[in-house]
C-alpha cells in the first residue's frame, strides 16, 4: 500500500508539473496556442517526463521491457499526452482563432516521439545503473542538447534536428515551416536506432555481463547517431554546402559559392560587388585588412531553407567568416552581412560578436556601417520614425534585451542611428570599443539614459512631420509576437500561392478566404481580393476590401490595400472613386514604387482610355510587357523605363534602343528623371557598361536637389566610380 501511494505521488507530481508549465506557456506570445512553439516546448517536457518517469518507476517495479512498461502504464502515459494537448487546444479555441490542424500535426510529430524516446533513454539509463539512472538520464539529455550548440558553432547551418525536440528552424525567426518527410524520417530514425541499442544492451550476453562494454557501446551509439547526421540529411557541413553550390569564384578577399540558378552573366558583377562593399566596410572600421570571407549565395529561399535554415533572412556567422545570402536580394543585404563578419575583429565571446551577445549592438553596428534604409540614410529614417510617433526605449533595446519585441525596422533603425550619433560626437574608435565592452559610461562618460536624452534631442525635428505616410509605411508593422498563427498562415499561403500561380483561381480564393478568417493578415486579404478579380468577381472583391480596410488604418498595409481598392473600384466600373483613391495614394506618397505605379496608370488612362487600364490590371505578364513597350513608344515618359528594365532578358534589343534614346534626350528636369538615371546606371553597371553608367550617375547627382533623396544618388555614384576605376585591376585576382 505504501509503495502504491509512493508511485501515485510520483505520477501526481508529473501531472501537476505538466499542467502548471502548460498554463504558463499559454500566457506567452508564441506558445499561446496549439502550434509549433507549443509543441516544441512540450517536446522537451515530454522527453524529461518520459525518461524520469521510467527511472523513478524502475527503482520500485521492474517491467522487463519498454513495451511491457507502456502496456502497464498506458493510462498514465495517455494522461501525460492529453494534458498539454487539451490546454493548448482550449487556448487556441478561446484566444487565437488558430485552427488546430497544423498544431495537431506538430504535436504528433514532436512531443509524441519525444516521450517515446525519453522512455527508451530511461530504460537505457536504468540498464547502465539502476541506482544512478536519473543522473545518467539527465547527463544524456544534456549531451543531446549541447550537441545542438556544437552544430551551431561548427556547422554553417542555423537549423537543427535533435532527438529531444525534433526540429528547430533556425536562430533567425522563419515563419515558413511545416511537418515534412525529413522530420518524420528523423523521428523514426532516432526511435529505431536507440530502441535497437536498448535491445542489444538487454539481450547481448557480452554487454549484460560487462559494465565497461555496456557503457562503451552506449557512448558509441550515441556518438554515431550525432556525428552521422550530415551524411543522412539531418545536418549541413561546409563540404556539403559547397558541393550543392558548385559554382565558385575566388577574389582577393572572398571565396564565393553560387547556386546553379545564378546567371553566368551575373557572376562577375556579384564578385565585384563583394569587393566594393568589403572596401567600404573596411574604410568605416578604419581597417586595412580582414580574414578572407566565404560567401554562399543560394538560388532562392527554398534552397537556403533546406541547406541552411532561415530561408527569408540573410545571415552571417562572424566566428566562421561566412555569410549566407539569397540570390534575389543579395545586393540589398551584402554590405550588412560583410559588416557583421568584419566586425568579428572587435567582437568577444567564442562567437566574436558584441559584448553580452547584445542584439542591438550586433545589428546596430551593421546598420551604422551600411547606412542605407531603402535608399535613405539611417539617421534620416530614425528622424522620420521619431517625429511621427514611432518611438522606442533605447534602454529596452540595449539593456533589457527587447530588440525583437518591437517591429524589426524600428529596432534596426534606432540602434544604427544611435551608433551613428555616437561616432559623429565621439569618434569611430569608441563605438568599436563599445561593441566589445558594453559600458557606455566607460567610453562616453555618460549613462545610456543621458545619451538617450541627447540622441532624442538630435532626432527631434518638426519638419519631419510631413513624412507621416512614409513613417506608417516603414514602421507600422507588427512584431512577430503580435501576429495570429504566423507559421500556419505562412504555410497555407504558400499552398494557396501554388494554386494561384497554376491559375486555379477559385481554389486559391477559397484557401485565401480561410487564411484571412483565422489570421486577419493583410497579405491574405490582398491575395483573396486578387483571386476574386481573376475570376471576374470585381464587386465581391470591392465589397471585401471596403468592409475590411478599417482594420488596417494604423498599419503599414493601409497603402497597398488603398491601392488595391482603387484597382477594384476601376474593375467594378466606378472610375470616379477609383481616381479618388489613386489621387490619395499619389498625395500620401508612402513609397516611390507606389507613386510611380499611380503615375503609370494615369498615363495609360490618359493615352489609351480606362479600358486599357482595366485590361492591364488583369493581363498576364507577357501582355503587360507588350503594353508597357507600346506605352513608352507613344509617350516617351521616362518613368516607364525602370519597369522595362525588368524585361531585359526578353526584349534586350528594344530596351537597348530605349536606353540609348533616354541618354540622348536627357535635359534638366524633375526628380523622376534623376531616379530613372540611377536605375538605368545600375542596370548598365551590371551589364559592364561602366562609362555610360558613370555619366548617368553623375547626371543623377546634378539633377537632384540637395535633400534626403540625393543621398541615394551620391551613394550610387560612389559605387559606379569604383567599378569604373578599379574593376579591371580587381578582376586580376579572380579565379
Amino acid at each position: 500500500m505504501l509503495s502504491f501511494l509512493k508511485i501515485s505521488n510520483k505520477r501526481l507530481f508529473f501531472f501537476i508539473s505538466l499542467v502548471l508549465i502548460n498554463l504558463f506557456l499559454i500566457t506567452l506570445p508564441l506558445t499561446n496556442s496549439l502550434g509549433y512553439e507549443f509543441a516544441l516546448a512540450n517536446s522537451l517536457l515530454f522527453f524529461l517526463v518520459g525518461g524520469l518517469f521510467v527511472c523513478s518507476m524502475h527503482k520500485t517495479n521492474y517491467y522487463g521491457g519498454i513495451f511491457t512498461f507502456i502496456l502497464v502504464e498506458y493510462k498514465a502515459l495517455i494522461a501525460i499526452i492529453l494534458i498539454p494537448f487539451f490546454i493548448g487546444s482550449l487556448s487556441s479555441f478561446l484566444n487565437s482563432r488558430c485552427p488546430i490542424k497544423d498544431g495537431l500535426a506538430f504535436y504528433l510529430a514532436l512531443p509524441i516521439p519525444a516521450i517515446l524516446l525519453g522512455i527508451i533513454f530511461g530504460f537505457i539509463s536504468s540498464s547502465l545503473s539502476k541506482h544512478f539512472n536519473r543522473i545518467i538520464f539527465v547527463g544524456i539529455t544534456l549531451i543531446l542538447l549541447i550537441s545542438t550548440l556544437f552544430e551551431f558553432y561548427f556547422y554553417p547551418q542555423v537549423y537543427f534536428y535533435n532527438p529531444i525536440f525534433g526540429f528547430f528552424p533556425g536562430t533567425i525567426y522563419d515563419e515558413d515551416i511545416a511537418v515534412n518527410s525529413t522530420l518524420v524520417i528523423h523521428q523514426l530514425f532516432n526511435l529505431l536506432v536507440f530502441y535497437l541499442a536498448f535491445v542489444a544492451i538487454s539481450n547481448s550476453k557480452v554487454l549484460r555481463s560487462n559494465k565497461f562494454y555496456k557503457w562503451t557501446f552506449t557512448v558509441i551509439v550515441l556518438a554515431a547517431a550525432l556525428f552521422t547526421k550530415p551524411f543522412i540529411g539531418f545536418a549541413t557541413t561546409t563540404n556539403k554546402l559547397q558541393s550543392e553550390l558548385q559554382n565558385k569564384i575566388s577574389t582577393e578577399h572572398f571565396d564565393i559559392y553560387l547556386g546553379s540558378d545564378v546567371k553566368k552573366t551575373d557572376r562577375e558583377f556579384i564578385a565585384l560587388l563583394h569587393e566594393y562593399n568589403y572596401e567600404q566596410v573596411l574604410q568605416k572600421f578604419n581597417l586595412s585588412n580582414s580574414p578572407k570571407i566565404e560567401s554562399y549565395i543560394f538560388n532562392d529561399k527554398e534552397q537556403k531553407r533546406k541547406l541552411f535554415g532561415a530561408g527569408n533572412a540573410d545571415v552571417s556567422k562572424p566566428w566562421m567568416n561566412k555569410i549566407f545570402l539569397n540570390y534575389t536580394n543579395h545586393k540589398q543585404t551584402l554590405k550588412h552581412e560583410i559588416a557583421h563578419t568584419v566586425a568579428a575583429k572587435f567582437g568577444i565571446t567564442p562567437l566574436k560578436v558584441a559584448d553580452k551577445l547584445n542584439m542591438a549592438m550586433i545589428e546596430g553596428l551593421a546598420m551604422w556601417v551600411e547606412n542605407d534604409f531603402d535608399s535613405y540614410p539611417v539617421t534620416f529614417a530614425a528622424k522620420v520614425a521619431y517625429n511621427n510617433g514611432y518611438k522606442i526605449s533605447l534602454d529596452n533595446l540595449f539593456h533589457s534585451g527587447k530588440f525583437f519585441t518591437n517591429y524589426s525596422s524600428l529596432s534596426y533603425i534606432y540602434s544604427g542611428a544611435l551608433l551613428e550619433f555616437l561616432s559623429t560626437r565621439y569618434g569611430t574608435d569608441k563605438v568599436l570599443r563599445l561593441y566589445g565592452d558594453l559600458d557606455f559610461e566607460k567610453y562616453f562618460d555618460k549613462s545610456l539614459g543621458e545619451i538617450s536624452v541627447q540622441f532624442e534631442e538630435s532626432l527631434n525635428d518638426t519638419s519631419f512631420n510631413k513624412y507621416s505616410s512614409q513613417a506608417q509605411f516603414y514602421f507600422a508593422g507588427q512584431a512577430i509576437f503580435k501576429k495570429f498563427c504566423p507559421r500556419m498562415a505562412s504555410n497555407d499561403m504558400k499552398e494557396a500561392g501554388i494554386e494561384f500561380n497554376a491559375k486555379n483561381y477559385q481554389l486559391a480564393e477559397a484557401k485565401y478566404s480561410r487564411i484571412y478568417h483565422y489570421s486577419s493578415s493583410a497579405s491574405s486579404l490582398l491575395a483573396y481580393s486578387s483571386s476574386l478579380n481573376k475570376v471576374g468577381e470585381y464587386n465581391k472583391s470591392l465589397d471585401l476590401l471596403k468592409k475590411e480596410i478599417y482594420k488596417f488604418e494604423k498599419s503599414n498595409y493601409l497603402f497597398p490595400i488603398e491601392l488595391h481598392l482603387a484597382d477594384s473600384y476601376l474593375l467594378a466600373g466606378d472610375s470616379l472613386i477609383a481616381l479618388k483613391y489613386y489621387d490619395l495614394t499619389e498625395k500620401q506618397n508612402p513609397n516611390e514604387n507606389y507613386l510611380n505605379r499611380v503615375k503609370l496608370f494615369k498615363l495609360l488612362w490618359r493615352l489609351d482610355g480606362i479600358d486599357s487600364v482595366k485590361s492591364f490590371l488583369v493581363a498576364n505578364e507577357t501582355d503587360r510587357m507588350n503594353k508597357l513597350f507600346d506605352l513608352y513608344e507613344k509617350s516617351k515618359e521616362t518613368l516607364i523605363i525602370p519597369y522595362l528594365i525588368s524585361y531585359a532578358n526578353k526584349e534586350p534589343m528594344k530596351l537597348e534602343k530605349i536606353i540609348q534614346e533616354f541618354q540622348k534626350n536627357l535635359i534638366d528636369g524633375d526628380n523622376v528623371d534623376s531616379d530613372v538615371c540611377i536605375r538605368v546606371s545600375q542596370f548598365l553597371l551590371a551589364e559592364k557598361q561602366y562609362e555610360v553608367a558613370k555619366k548617368l550617375a553623375v547626371l543623377a547627382v546634378k539633377k537632384f536637389k540637395p535633400n534626403e533623396k540625393q543621398f541615394s544618388a551620391v551613394e550610387n555614384l560612389r559605387m559606379v566610380n569604383w567599378f569604373f576605376n578599379f574593376a579591371s585591376e580587381t578582376k586580376v585576382w579572380f579565379n
